[in-house]
């Protein structure tokens, strides 16, 4: 709902008269007095000076394509008019170059109104041109990151909250809103609540449509619509791009397509939409059919702004061809080119113009006799002026260099190119430099980065009027809001700040007191739109900016909040809030509480309470606590998640089992929140550095100087220590073990982090960072100050490695063996430090060898055979064999040892079952001395061996349950042989065994889920058997970074130093969504077996099973290996359709939404090859794609050549885009099932989603 001036709209209202709106007031908007006159004469001297024919600038870069050209001219010389100073914006990405459009005002100009977007107060204001005054402005209920669009009286902006506005031109009144996000689920994205589906693809507008997209993540679903600008009704939608399984960085490929971030450009049928870090896509225009995105080429190029020149675009600094997507040749360029009449104005160290449309292409031979193609584009002209050009209006070019703006006029027949006016930049902050302009109505308006906004005319003026950023007004410190807020506060276990949310608001005022607080943010919701408005407007005044304090217009009880989400929940307004329905209130608090502590502090009577504690039993709340105390009812999570598990050590405990028992985290998933933290700081992804640990909701993760604490529900940072020098070993851009040989040089607790630093441990408290301790290791052998070199904790006990073996001389931590051993072990109380026992070795400990249960601490007392054969050439050899011993872990008293069939490098401890496993760590990036074809486990608790068996693996080896999962393959745990799987097509027994695409890390394992790097972030399903898939749209870490700990799957971004063109590079965290979409590969085979179960996805991205054991498979086969099936489908020229599931809903009867949201039109047969002879339940899947009336399509089914329905109408039976099921229980098949569609005379052609079938005898 836009705040605007009344109809007579004086330009000279400001000043310290109300802005109106037609039934509330805006409020006083004060402006000196004195400048009254200034803004009257700017609109008297606009008024003769406007151009006969008035010219806007209605996109950002003025048109579709995106030129930054206007034929419009301005005055010779330009004079400031005004400036308007706005807050400082912040853009979603800070250590993204290539993602920068919406860190500044990205202004557009149309009707005489200059028209910005916010995402400070997340609003669209529209400013008179002439004379800089507020016009209206526009609240939405997300970040405002890019800029509008404008025609025909109409403004078109997209933000956040995954919606497309469109609003009056002249008075900022909603016309229509259509939202892409396809259900409304919020998550914290660069840490602000936004829908799951941010609408970041920047709106263009042609021929009377508006394109947009939403969603960055393409494991979300991408939602790319034309939308007809007048009536607002979709014109196409395309939804079907996030999971296509393509070639990624690296040429390997997964299911991860589109990520729409940036301006999408038009031109002819090209729509090109740029994808952030990633090279643009193209789509048909007319149709919304993917033409290509050819994301594994170009891997330097990417970015969110896009340009169209005849058959070439423009995007990360390189010309591509417009119909093919392949790269022509890398500019010299700052910012994307200025173009205008088939050439490209690039600028930087100088000025030139370029032929874009007409590149040259030579040939020569390389002196080994290779025949090269180069391809070149023709200069036109150039001159030496350093500067960045922003755009070309009428014949001259507008730029700026070193806070001077400048014009450069081109050359003509009589003379060359020349610098035409330079002008100081005046009236902004000495910071400030030009970061955008735009000409319309015969002005210059020139975008500072920070935040100033001038506009320059023909007409000198005396004194340019000035609008300064009035200061933030904050409440005082005896506040009774402020007061009320640090009652509230002080209850809380939070000294790091957290995030409210306020459900039911009445002033804003106690959200205000919250913000009052420097470390808290807070979020607001409430159902009236009026109420939301004006407090908004109240906000606006105070100058709080919406990352401190946002208000959402949603009814409390319905607004899709992410889970976890609030250390504090309360209320402005009981009744406001929902209360009334109190057993979906309940569920409502308790379900955004965070873990491990949240609170809800509700003024409640005693009736109100008891009500209230029955609702929560009633919805199962499990582990929470309700009590009351002056007044208030306090609701409590205290503790973990139940089922959730944490992940301490480099290994996910002091077992080494590689094994999260976390019992949340499972497929399929999604956002729960983005952004966060970023690599800055962080350790380099080849150096292998330590795997983030997470313990009591917070994840703690090394850099090279310092050791971080993350929230694990928002993303938070909570704290930074500085350590200098603390991942040295790690700090390392190429391949190398890391910590995967050395072990991990800290270990984390709920209550601390202990830090193995030089030659002492270093305590910090986990919740604020703090130093608690030191702990020096005792005297040993070499010295007074021996250094650490292993560290573990089990109970109340830690575990060092003391004096690290260097035998090789090389830098720990490379491709050596230093650093991987230690020569002494020393126990101490965790607590203080005081050391309870210590060990010598015979040979040396081997970090990945020590492992513990709560009384015994097993090692491995060896040398590695490379330092052996190094001794061996230098003529000396160990004395003694080595040994496995198991040491009492509080005395040190050796329980059982053996000197037998010691080989290993590592231990795994499955403390479930009592059992030890001895082997090797051989993988990628690893020693290459590591054992691989021998395993021994040994009984715990006596040492007797319970199986030894010569057999081939990699490392590190998981333990899950009675399980070792061998990085592909498994054996039993119990007996050393080869787990086997039921095949769910055919019911036969086969390895059991899995695959996955290219990626540098080792896959680590929850209870339903193994995670690892293949091509994109990936992961197999466990609980399914389901096969391979990807949370497609970022890479995981060379470090195994994919975490299941705390409920969540924890995805930091440990990727620094790489810069492989993936589409997002961010932390993220996501949490089990059944509605979510997962597509997955396997290596099952059939043969020619019989198949007993089987669906047949027609038109699907992947297999996927259902939660019934039914294995999906797509058809035809896109989505990586599949088995094989003999199927025809008639006639050859089908049309497959693919959308997504969200979009579809399950009719009466109907299957599987993912199912229904694929298929084929115009099918009229498919035939199934079953070998051999059987009867089977057939189930044929359908769903009506498109928007048509019931009668339109009507078709006939025939199985096994008898009738089974006639003249069905999806349309009328269950209405569009809804499931329907038609089961036959019993068909009798011989080598084949045969189905029939016949349509009916008149009919559109038929459709069908999908063919399910299990054998009944």
């Amino acid at each position: 709902m836009p705040w605007h001036l009344p109809d007579d709209r004086s330009c000279c209202r400001e000043a310290s008269w109300p802005l109106r709106r037609a039934k509330n007031g805006l409020g006083k908007l004060p402006v000196r007095s004195t400048a009254r006159y200034q803004i009257l004469l700017l609109m008297m001297m606009s008024l003769l000076t406007r151009p006969a024919v008035a010219a806007d600038w209605p996109m950002w870069r003025h048109d579709a394509r995106r030129s930054a050209s206007t034929p419009e001219s301005l005055a010779p010389i330009l004079h400031r008019q005004w400036t308007r100073h706005l807050p400082k914006l912040q853009g979603a990405w800070l250590d993204q170059d290539t993602l920068t459009a919406d860190a500044v005002y990205q202004p557009i100009a149309a009707g005489g109104l200059l028209l910005i977007g916010s995402s400070y107060d997340d609003s669209l204001s529209a400013w008179d041109l002439a004379t800089g005054t507020l016009r209206w402005r526009f609240y939405t209920d997300g970040p405002i990151r890019y800029a509008p669009a404008a025609a025909n009286g109409r403004v078109y902006l997209v933000a956040d909250d995954g919606c497309l506005y469109c609003l009056e031109l002249a008075s900022g009144k909603q016309l229509f809103r259509v939202c892409a996000a396809p259900r409304d689920q919020r998550v914290l994205g660069n840490s602000r609540l936004i829908s799951a589906w941010p609408a970041r693809g920047g709106p263009v507008l042609a021929d009377g449509q508006v394109y947009f997209a939403a969603s960055i993540w393409p494991f979300m679903g991408i939602f790319i619509q034309a939308v007809d600008a007048q009536t607002g009704t979709v014109t196409w939608r395309n939804d079907g791009t996030g999971s296509t399984y393509i070639l990624q960085p690296h040429n390997s490929p997964a299911f991860a397509g589109l990520a729409p971030q940036g301006y999408l450009a038009a031109s002819g049928d090209a729509l090109i939409v740029p994808n952030g870090r990633s090279v643009p896509a193209r789509l048909n225009r007319k149709t919304g059919q993917l033409e290509y995105f050819r994301l594994s080429l170009h891997r330097s190029s990417g970015g969110d702004q896009v340009a169209i020149s005849g058959n070439v675009f423009l995007n990360g600094g390189a010309a591509f061809d417009l119909k093919t997507g392949l790269g022509i040749i890398q500019l010299e360029a700052t910012g994307c080119p200025v173009l205008a009449d088939g050439l490209a104005y690039t600028s930087g160290n100088r000025v030139t113009a370029i032929d874009v449309d007409h590149p040259e292409v030579s040939s020569t031979v390389n002196k080994k006799g290779v025949q090269q193609t180069k391809v070149s584009l023709p200069e036109k002209w150039t001159i030496p002026i350093k500067c960045k050009l922003f755009l070309k209006a009428g014949s001259r070019l507008y730029g700026s260099h070193d806070r001077t703006l400048l014009a450069i006029d081109p050359p003509t027949d009589t003379r060359a190119a020349k610098l035409a006016w330079s002008q100081p930049l005046e009236g902004v902050s000495a910071k400030g430099s030009v970061a955008g302009m735009l000409v319309a109505d015969g002005r210059l308006v020139v975008v500072t980065t920070e935040g100033a906004i001038s506009c320059y005319g023909a007409d000198k003026v005396e004194r340019p009027v000035e609008f300064a950023l009035p200061a933030p007004t904050s409440l005082a410190n005896d506040d009774p809001s402020v007061q009320a807020a640090e009652a509230m506060i002080e209850t809380l276990s939070s000294p790091t700040g957290g995030i409210a949310v306020v459900l039911g608001l009445d002033d804003g005022n106690l959200m205000r007191g919250l913000a009052h607080h420097p470390r808290w943010q807070v979020i607001g919701v409430d159902g009236n739109a009026r109420r939301v408005e004006k407090i908004r407007h109240s906000l606006d005044a105070a100058g709080v900016p919406r990352n401190r304090v946002a208000v959402h217009h949603a009814d409390p009880l319905t607004i899709g909040l992410p889970p976890y989400l609030a250390h504090l929940v309360t209320t402005e307004n009981l009744e406001a809030s929902g209360f009334d329905k109190t057993e979906r209130f309940a569920a409502r608090v308790f379900g955004v509480l965070r873990p491990y502590g949240g609170r809800a502090l509700l003024p409640l009577s005693n009736t109100q309470n008891e009500s209230l504690a029955v609702a929560l039993a009633s919805q199962r709340c499990p582990g929470h606590r309700l009590a009351s105390s002056q007044g208030q009812t306090i609701l409590s999570r205290p503790g973990p998640l139940p089922g959730s598990a944490a992940w301490t050590h480099q290994y996910a405990d002091v077992g080494n089992t590689s094994v999260s028992n976390d019992d949340l985290v499972k497929a399929p998933l999604g956002l729960l929140w983005f952004g966060g933290s970023s690599n800055h700081g962080i350790l380099p992804r080849h150096g292998h550095g330590p795997t983030e640990q997470v313990v009591g909701g917070r994840l703690f993760i090394e850099g090279p100087d310092l050791m971080r604490a993350v929230d694990v529900y928002t993303g938070r940072v909570l704290w930074e220590v500085s350590l200098p020098g603390v991942g040295r070993a790690f700090n390392f851009t190429g391949h190398q073990p890391g910590a995967n040989a050395t072990g991990s040089n800290y270990v984390s607790t709920e209550d601390a982090v202990y830090v193995a630093y030089q030659s002492r441990c270093v305590k910090l408290d986990s919740a604020t960072g703090e130093v608690i301790a030191e702990f020096p290791l005792p005297p040993l052998g070499s010295g007074p100050k021996p250094k650490w070199g292993y560290i573990a904790v089990t109970g109340d006990l830690l575990i060092a490695g003391a004096e690290p073996l260097v035998n090789e001389g090389k830098r720990v931590g490379s491709n050596t063996h230093d650093g991987t051993t230690s020569r002494f072990l020393v126990v101490m109380d965790r607590h203080n430090g005081k050391v309870l026992w210590t060990r010598e070795a015979h040979h040396a400990f081997g970090h990945n060898a020590i492992v513990a249960s709560k009384d015994l601490l097993y090692v491995i007392d060896r040398l590695p055979e490379t330092i052996v054969a190094l001794m061996a050439r230098r003529g000396r050899k160990p004395t003694g064999k080595p040994r496995l011993v198991a040491f009492n872990a509080r005395t040190g008293q050796e329980a059982w040892s053996t000197t037998e069939n010691v080989f290993g490098t590592w231990l795994g401890l499955s403390t479930q079952h009592n059992l030890l496993l001895q082997c090797g760590r051989p993988a990628r990036d690893m020693l290459t001395s590591e054992p691989d074809d021998r395993m021994i486990v040994y009984q715990a608790r006596s040492g007797k061996i319970r199986w030894d068996k010569k057999l081939a693996y990699s490392g590190p080896c998981l333990l899950r349950g009675e399980t070792i999962i061998t990085q592909g393959q498994a054996v039993s745990l119990l007996t050393g042989e080869p787990i086997t799987r039921t095949n769910p097509l055919t019911g036969l027994t086969q390895p059991w065994g899995y695959t996955r695409n290219y990626g540098c890390n080792s896959a680590v394992a929850s209870r339903h889920l193994l995670t690892f790097r293949s091509a994109a972030a990936g992961y197999f399903d466990l609980t399914r058997d389901g096969g391979t898939g990807n949370l497609g749209g970022f890479r995981s870490s060379c470090s195994s970074n994919l975490i299941c700990a705390d409920g969540v799957l924890n995805a930091p971004d440990y990727t620094r130093t790489c810069n492989c063109s993936y589409q997002n590079q961010s932390s993220l965290a996501l949490v089990h969504d059944p509605r979510i979409e997962m597509w997955t590969f396997n290596q099952l085979t059939i043969g020619n077996a019989p198949l007993k179960h089987l669906g047949l996805n027609l038109g699907a991205p992947g297999d996927r099973p259902d939660d019934d054991g039914t294995l999906w498979l797509e058809y035809p086969v896109v989505g990586g290996p599949s088995p094989k099936l003999q199927v025809t489908v008639k006639p050859a020229s089908v049309k497959w359709f693919l959308g997504h599931s969200e979009r579809i809903d399950v009719g009466p009867g109907g299957g599987p939404t993912w199912v229904g949201a694929s298929g084929a039109r115009g099918i009229h047969s498919i035939e199934i090859g079953l070998p051999g002879k059987a009867t089977y339940k057939v189930s044929l899947h359908f769903t009506e794609p498109d928007r048509i009336q019931p009668g339109e399509r009507r078709f006939s089914i025939h199985v096994g050549g008898k009738l089974i329905h006639r003249n069905l109408d999806l349309a009328a039976s269950v209405g569009v885009g809804k499931t329907l099921s038609v089961d036959i229980d019993s068909v009798e098949v011989e080598g084949k099932l045969d189905v029939k569609l016949t349509p009916a005379a008149g009919s559109r052609p038929p459709v069908l989603s999908g063919v399910e079938i299990h054998v009944v005898q």
